[in-house]
């Protein structure tokens, strides 16, 4: 390095320094006993700004009518029984006022109906950003009272024929059975996964619909190698009743696994 490059590196190679994570760094030293754990005080910093960074990033992008919303990130995992303190969280942009909801309400449109379309808007936005809402998730943002979303969701549903993506589908909690039914249904009859999500409705991405199958193949592998029902949920981290669902696929196509374990048959005789 030539005399002029080493004096910018000494005048300005400190000014590097002056950042977020170096003054939490700084924090984390001083003020919390870090001072003999700087690498692992600099590993959580890093993931202190991957957080907060996610969240100001899409806060950044609203438009009109828009907000940011925390919901349960549709991560394979089930978040249930737990506080909302312990589970995570992913951002996601939501559509809460539209141009064609005010174009409906213009045009005459019940305020129910517009209402109902917007709750299955809101679903599926957050869960094509990998996201999950929970019905009291939009009891808050629209101000409607749990039995009223309850409804509009089922009402829906039986209108257009399909699931929605909120917690209890999504997450296998509630009395809905969800899409990974579906997905593993479609697996026994001989489709490709890619074919599988852009069968559901709503169109699921690839990584979701691998991940149903690999679940429901799991417990095919399990099944056939004795597990009994009980064990199978602790094992995989899914629900009795899901797995209850994926014994009943497994009894239509595989019969003979079935028959072989002894823990279904004495459950059964």
């Amino acid at each position: 390095m030539n005399g002029k490059g080493t004096h910018r590196s000494r005048n300005f190679s400190p000014l590097r320094h002056k950042s977020v994570a170096n003054a939490l760094r700084h924090l984390f030293v001083t003020q919390f006993g870090y001072e003999n754990k700087v690498m692992f005080a600099e590993q959580m910093i890093e993931h202190i700004l991957e957080t907060i960074e996610a969240f100001v990033k899409p806060g950044s992008l609203l438009k009109p009518g828009q907000m940011l919303w925390m919901a349960v990130p549709d991560d394979g995992r089930k978040h249930a029984f737990k506080s909302m303190q312990d589970i995570p969280q992913v951002p996601v942009i939501l559509d809460v006022l539209t141009d064609g909801d005010l174009r409906a309400l213009a045009d005459g449109e019940d305020f129910e109906a517009v209402r109902r379309q917007r709750h299955a808007r809101l679903l599926d936005q957050a869960y094509a950003q990998g996201g999950a809402l929970a019905h009291t998730d939009l009891s808050a943002i629209t101000l409607t009272n749990e039995s009223t979303v309850a409804k509009d969701i089922q009402d829906v549903q039986d209108a257009e024929g399909r699931i929605l993506p909120h917690r209890g589908t999504v997450h296998d909690i509630g009395p809905t059975l969800t899409h990974k039914v579906e997905v593993a249904r479609l697996v026994e009859q001989g489709y490709l996964e890619p074919e599988i999500g852009r069968m559901l409705s709503p169109v699921h991405n690839l990584r979701s619909v691998e991940r149903y199958a690999q679940k429901y193949k799991n417990v095919l592998k399990l099944l056939e190698h004795g597990f009994a029902p009980e064990e199978i949920p602790g094992i995989l981290g899914i629900s009795r009743r899901l797995v209850d669902s994926y014994i009943a696929i497994v009894n239509a196509h595989h019969p003979e696994i079935i028959a072989e374990n002894e823990h279904i048959e004495a459950a059964t005789s």
